[in-house]
């Protein structure tokens, strides 16, 4: 069951969960937006670590996950490549395998997000698209 929240900003209700997925790019970048905010909030967990330490700018991690155990747990999808804040460099197909994964390993588990794929950070993706794919790959998700 989806819910969404508009007008807060997620970081103030992570601990709420027990997941918290974050979209970011092949380039090893957790420098803008709930990315950089995860890393300042959970500096304990290595969330920066377990990203520098896959390949940089690797085409192979688009549609793939690192999950990083912990209170909550943290998922970076990989789901688009390098950062431009005047085109779409969001992969729909990497979102939506990135999700359909979490919806399996997570099933069942509280699990928060922004609107994944659709912040100049993570994708700069179509909003309506973005929230079709959410809705559709991720049923088993609360």
């Amino acid at each position: 069951m989806m819910g969404t929240v508009k007008g807060e900003d997620l970081i103030w209700h992570t601990d709420e969960y027990e997941v918290i997925l974050v979209g970011t790019s092949i380039y090893n970048m957790l420098t803008q937006g709930i990315q950089s905010k995860m890393v300042v909030k959970y500096p304990g967990m290595g969330l920066e670590e377990a990203n520098q330490a896959t390949n940089y700018a690797d085409l192979r991690k688009l549609g793939k996950r690192l999950t990083i155990e912990g209170k909550p747990t943290v998922s970076l999808m990989y789901i688009c490549a390098y950062p431009h804040s005047e085109r779409v460099f969001l992969s729909y197909e990497a979102l939506e395998n990135c999700l359909a994964s979490a919806n399996t390993e997570f099933r069942g588990k509280r699990v928060a997000t922004t609107l994944l794929g659709t912040s100049r950070f993570d994708g700069n993706g179509d909003r309506d698209r973005c929230l079709e794919i959410i809705e559709r790959a991720t049923p088993d998700l609360d």
